[in-house]
C-alpha cells in the first residue's frame, strides 16, 4: 500500500533532495542540445526530456537549448532518452547512442499531422444545456494535506490530481487550485490534462500548450483555459508541471482535500508515475455542459457543494500559521498608485505604496488603517479577524466653488483625413493600427506623451515610461532570451499579471523593444483598459504601448489632400517607361553583365567587381539572377549561387529576395530552406507561415505545406497573431481553398466569397520583399481602363500594408477576354536599396491545366510609371 498524498513535508523534501544528490553527483554526465520544429526549424520552448521511468529528467528553455546532467551509473543499455512535446512526434534516443554521441544534440520533432480541413471548414453546431456551468473536482483545504516542490526540485516533475466527472461532453473553462506557501520569487508551469480512463496518465488531451506563471504567495490561482477549446467525455487527470524557477529557491506547497481521491505525482521529465490512491488535491475545474444527454449528475462533486473561496488569512491557518501582517494595492481610477500614505492608527507606524501600488503593514485584529493621498479623500479600513489582504479604491475630492461652472466644451469628432493632416500639430493624436484616433474624442481612457513632454537622455523605452504612467511596473529578467524587461499596465490585483504589448509604427511586437531607438520616438500612447484594447483582442490582454516613430510616421505640411487610389479611369494618357528604358538606369557592372556574350566574360565581369561590392545585396542578387537566366547549368553559377547563401545571413530583405530567385529558376529545395529562415527571423508574422508554406507545396511536400497552413489558422485563432490586413487573408485564404478542393456549399468564413466564379480563372500574385517599399499598381484591361492599387491603401479600410510589414497581394482576371496591361509606380523605401517585385501569373488556376510564370523585377527608379508585363 502506497505512502498517504499528505507526505510529510520534511519528508518529501529529503527524498527529493536524496535524488537529486545522486542525479548531481555520482558519475555524473552532461548532455546539451537543441529541440527544434522540423519543418520551420524554430526552437521550441519546455520539450520534456528525460530517461523513461528513471527520474532523471529536465525541459528545454525558451530557445530550445537544454543542458542535461545526470547519473549514467544509474542507466544500462536497457535505457531510453525520450523527447516529447505537445502536438509532436516523440524521438527515441537508446542510452547507448546518447553516451556515443554525447557532445551536442540538434534534435527536429516532427509535427503530428493535423486536419486543415476541421481548422477552416464548418464542424458540427453543439447544443448547450440551460444550466452551462458545472464545478467539478475537490475544493476542500485540508489541515495536513499538500503537494510540494522543494529543495532544488526537477523540471519536468508533475503533481496531477484525478476528476471523476459523468459520461456527458463538457469544455473545460479555468482551473484553480490554492497555493499555501511560494517561496519562489515565481514559477513556471504548465497544465496538464490527461485522459482520466488510463491506470496512469498517459495520453495528454491537450494539442496546445497551457503555460502559466505562479507569482502568488498565499492563495487561490485560477487558470483561464477557454482559449484551448478542451472537451471532454469523462474522466480526466489535471495539475500542474514544473518547467522554470525563477529566484534562488524552489519552495512550493498547494493545498490538499480531506477527501478520498486519487492522485500521481513523478519528479522528473518522463519518470515514473507515483500513484497516491487515497488522496487528492484540491484542484477544481469550471466546466461547460455542451449536450443534452440521459446521463446522471456528477456524483463526486455537487456544485452546491463547492467551497472554492477561502481567505488567506484561513489558508495560513490551514498550516498552522497565523500571520499579523496586511497587505494589498492602492487603485486610482483603476490605476495602482505610487506614494500613497498608509497609517496604523494604533501603532502610528507609517508606510507608502511603491511603484506598483503595493503596500506591506504590520498590524492586528482590530487595528484602523487609513489611506491619504493629496487631492484625493482618505478611506479607512478596519483589520478584521478574516483580514489578510486590503485593497483600496481612492476617488478624488469634491471642491465646491461658489457660483461657479465649469464645463467642457465638446469637441466635434475629425475625419481620419482632418487626423492625418493635423497629427504633427495636435499631441493628442495617435496613428495606430486600427486608424488615426484623438484621445478627446476616441471613446476610449487613454494617455499621449508627446515627444516634447519625452526626457531627454532615457537610453531605453523603461526608463522612459518610468514615473510618467500611473501604475505602471517593470519586471527584469537577467536570463531572458526575448529582452530583459516586462512592462505592465494593468495588473488589477491578480496573481499572474499580463505584460503589455507593443504597437510600433502599426506592427504589433510581444516582446520588449530593445531594439528601439528612443531618440527617433514622436509620440507614445498608453491603453491600459479593458474597453480600450478591446480591438487588440487577447493579444492586447495587459494592456497595449503603442509607439509613433519619425522615422515610420508622417504627415503634410500643408492641407494638401492624399491622392486617391482604386480610381477607375481612361489610360490613354498614361505614360510609362519600358522595361528596356528602365535598364538604362541600371548601375554600371549590370550593364555591362548583360552585355556578356560568353560565360568567361561575365565571369571576369563579375571578379572585377566582386571585391568592392562582394558585401551589397543589390551587387549578389544582380548576380545571381543574371548566371541563373543565361548560365543555369555553368559550374560558376552553381559555387556563386553557394556563395550568395552563405552572404548576409542577418539580412531579411536580401533573403527573401534569394527566395523569390530560387522560385523563379525552380530551385524550390533551397527556397524551402531560405523560408524556414524567413520564419526565423519574423516567427510572430502571419506571412512568414504563408510563405514556408507554400514553398513546401511548390516542392510537392503538400501534406506539410497543408499541415502547416492548419498551424497558421490554429494560431490565429489563438490570437498569435497581430490583425493581418485583407490583402493577406484573401492569399492564404486563395492558396488553401485550392489546396484542398474546398467546394463553395462546404466551406466556412472567410473562404465562401472566393473563388466563386467558374470560368478560368488568371491568378496575378505581387509580392516584394522590402516591406517598407510604396508601390502603386496601374491594370489596365482590354478596353483601355485604367484601375489603380497601392500597397499603402488597400481595400475599402484603406489598409497600409507598408505600415503593417506586409509584402504581398493576389488578383483574378476571369475569363478570355484580351490581354491585360500592369504598370507599375515604384516610390521608394527606407534603405535606398532596390526593391525587388515578383509577380507570379498563374493561367487557368486551381484546376490541373494550371501554370504559373514568374518575373522578377528591380524596382530602382522612383516616382515613374514603368511597364511591367502583360497578361494573355
Amino acid at each position: 500500500m502506497g505512502p498517504k498524498f499528505e507526505i510529510d513535508r520534511n519528508l518529501w523534501a529529503w527524498t527529493w533532495l536524496v535524488l537529486m544528490f545522486h542525479g548531481v553527483i555520482i558519475g555524473q554526465t552532461v548532455i546539451k542540445g537543441t529541440v527544434a520544429d522540423a519543418d520551420t526549424g524554430l526552437p521550441l520552448p519546455y520539450v520534456n526530456i528525460g530517461f523513461i521511468e528513471r527520474g532523471l529528467g529536465t525541459v528545454s528553455e525558451e530557445d530550445g537549448t537544454f543542458n542535461f546532467s545526470f547519473d549514467s551509473n544509474l542507466l544500462t543499455d536497457r535505457d531510453t532518452l525520450k523527447i516529447s512535446y505537445v502536438a509532436y512526434k516523440e524521438y527515441k534516443i537508446p542510452f547507448s547512442e546518447v553516451v556515443k554521441n554525447s557532445k551536442f544534440f540538434e534534435i527536429k520533432l516532427e509535427p503530428d499531422i493535423l486536419s486543415l480541413n476541421e481548422v477552416v471548414l464548418t464542424g458540427d453546431k453543439r447544443r448547450r444545456r440551460n444550466k452551462t456551468e458545472k464545478m467539478v473536482g475537490y475544493s476542500y483545504v485540508g489541515q495536513l494535506k499538500n503537494g510540494s516542490w522543494e529543495g532544488d526540485g526537477a523540471l519536468g516533475g508533475e503533481l496531477i490530481t484525478k476528476i471523476n466527472v459523468s459520461k456527458n461532453k463538457r469544455q473545460l473553462n479555468a482551473f484553480y487550485f490554492y497555493v499555501l506557501e511560494n517561496k519562489s520569487d515565481s514559477l513556471l508551469v504548465r497544465v496538464n490534462i490527461y485522459d482520466g480512463k488510463t491506470k496512469l496518465p498517459k495520453r495528454r488531451l491537450m494539442n496546445k500548450n497551457i503555460v502559466y506563471t505562479i507569482k502568488t504567495k498565499v492563495g487561490k490561482v485560477g487558470i483561464d483555459l477557454k482559449p484551448y477549446d478542451i472537451v471532454v467525455q469523462d474522466d480526466f487527470s489535471i495539475g500542474i508541471e514544473l518547467l522554470k524557477v525563477y529566484g534562488d529557491q524552489l519552495g512550493l506547497i498547494v493545498a490538499g482535500d480531506d477527501t478520498p481521491g486519487v492522485s500521481y505525482r513523478r519528479y522528473a521529465s518522463q519518470g515514473e508515475w507515483k500513484r497516491y490512491p487515497k488522496d487528492a488535491l484540491t484542484y477544481f475545474v469550471s466546466t461547460t455542459l455542451l449536450e443534452d444527454s440521459d446521463e446522471p449528475e456528477d456524483v463526486v462533486l455537487q456544485e452546491e457543494n463547492l467551497l472554492t473561496h477561502y481567505t488567506n488569512e484561513q489558508l495560513l491557518q490551514s498550516m498552522g500559521r497565523n500571520i499579523g501582517v496586511v497587505s494589498g494595492f492602492v487603485f486610482m481610477e483603476g490605476e495602482r498608485v505610487q506614494g500613497v500614505q498608509v497609517q496604523n492608527l494604533s501603532s502610528n507606524e507609517v508606510t507608502t505604496t511603491d511603484e506598483s501600488g503595493r503596500y506591506t503593514m504590520r498590524a492586528k485584529i482590530g487595528d484602523e488603517l487609513t489611506f491619504s493621498y493629496t487631492s484625493m479623500q482618505s478611506e479607512h479600513r478596519t483589520v478584521l479577524e478574516t483580514t489578510f489582504a486590503i485593497n483600496v479604491a481612492l476617488e478624488k475630492e469634491a471642491i465646491a466653488l461658489d457660483e461657479t461652472v465649469v464645463t467642457a466644451q465638446k469637441k466635434n469628432k475629425r475625419t481620419q483625413k482632418e487626423l492625418f493632416e493635423q497629427y504633427n500639430e495636435d499631441p493628442g493624436i495617435i496613428k495606430t493600427s486600427f486608424g488615426i484616433f484623438d484621445k478627446n474624442t476616441s471613446g476610449v481612457s487613454m494617455k499621449i506623451l508627446d515627444e516634447s513632454e519625452i526626457t531627454s537622455g532615457a537610453t531605453t523605452l523603461g526608463n522612459l515610461l518610468r514615473g510618467k504612467v500611473s501604475g505602471l511596473s517593470m519586471l527584469s529578467f537577467d536570463n531572458s532570451t526575448d529582452g530583459s524587461t516586462q512592462i505592465f499596465l494593468r495588473q488589477n490585483g491578480t496573481s499572474n499579471p499580463i505584460p503589455a504589448v507593443y504597437e510600433i509604427d502599426g506592427i504589433i511586437a510581444s516582446g520588449y523593444p530593445d531594439f528601439l531607438d528612443v531618440t527617433q520616438i514622436k509620440r507614445i500612447a498608453i491603453l491600459s483598459g479593458l474597453s480600450a484594447v478591446a480591438k487588440y483582442g487577447s493579444v492586447g490582454a495587459g494592456g497595449v504601448i503603442i509607439i509613433n516613430t519619425n522615422l515610420g510616421n508622417f504627415s503634410p505640411s500643408n492641407n494638401t489632400s492624399a491622392k486617391s487610389i482604386g480610381a477607375i479611369q481612361k489610360a490613354e494618357n498614361i505614360k510609362a517607361i519600358t522595361e528596356e528604358e528602365a535598364r538604362r538606369n541600371w548601375p554600371d557592372f549590370l550593364q555591362e553583365l548583360y552585355r556578356s556574350k560568353e560565360p568567361d566574360e561575365a565571369k571576369t565581369i563579375y571578379d572585377s567587381y566582386e571585391s568592392k561590392y562582394g558585401t551589397n545585396p543589390n551587387f549578389n542578387i544582380d548576380a545571381v539572377n543574371y548566371f541563373l537566366e543565361y548560365w543555369p547549368q555553368d559550374t560558376f553559377t552553381k559555387d556563386l549561387v553557394s556563395i550568395a547563401l552563405d552572404r548576409l545571413n542577418n539580412d531579411f530583405n536580401y533573403k527573401k529576395a534569394l527566395a523569390f530567385l530560387m522560385d523563379k529558376y525552380d530551385n524550390q529545395n533551397q527556397s524551402v530552406q531560405l523560408y524556414k529562415q524567413l520564419l526565423l527571423f519574423k516567427s510572430n508574422s502571419a506571412e512568414s507561415y504563408r510563405d514556408l508554406a507554400n514553398a513546401y507545396v511548390m516542392n510537392g511536400q503538400k501534406e506539410t505545406g497543408k499541415n502547416l497552413y492548419a498551424r497558421y489558422f490554429n494560431l490565429l485563432k489563438e490570437g498569435y497573431f497581430s490583425e493581418q490586413p485583407e490583402a493577406l487573408q484573401q492569399v492564404i485564404n486563395t492558396e488553401v481553398k485550392v489546396l484542398l478542393e474546398i467546394k463553395e456549399n462546404q466551406a466556412d468564413d472567410p473562404l465562401t466569397d472566393l473563388l466563386y466564379k467558374d470560368e478560368n480563372k488568371t491568378r496575378i500574385l505581387l509580392e516584394w520583399n522590402d516591406d517598407s517599399a510604396e508601390i502603386d499598381f496601374q491594370f489596365i484591361d482590354p478596353n483601355n481602363t485604367l484601375s489603380s492599387w497601392s500597397n499603402t491603401n488597400d481595400g475599402k479600410l484603406g489598409e497600409s500594408l507598408v505600415s503593417k510589414g506586409y509584402t504581398s497581394k493576389d488578383f483574378f482576371i476571369y475569363g478570355n477576354d484580351g490581354p491585360w496591361k500592369i504598370n507599375a509606380n515604384y516610390l521608394g523605401n527606407k534603405s535606398g536599396l532596390a526593391t525587388y517585385l515578383k509577380i507570379t501569373i498563374s493561367t487557368n488556376y486551381g484546376t490541373v491545366e494550371q501554370k504559373d510564370n514568374i518575373q522578377i523585377f528591380r524596382m530602382d527608379i522612383e516616382d515613374v510609371n514603368r511597364k511591367l508585363l502583360q497578361v494573355l
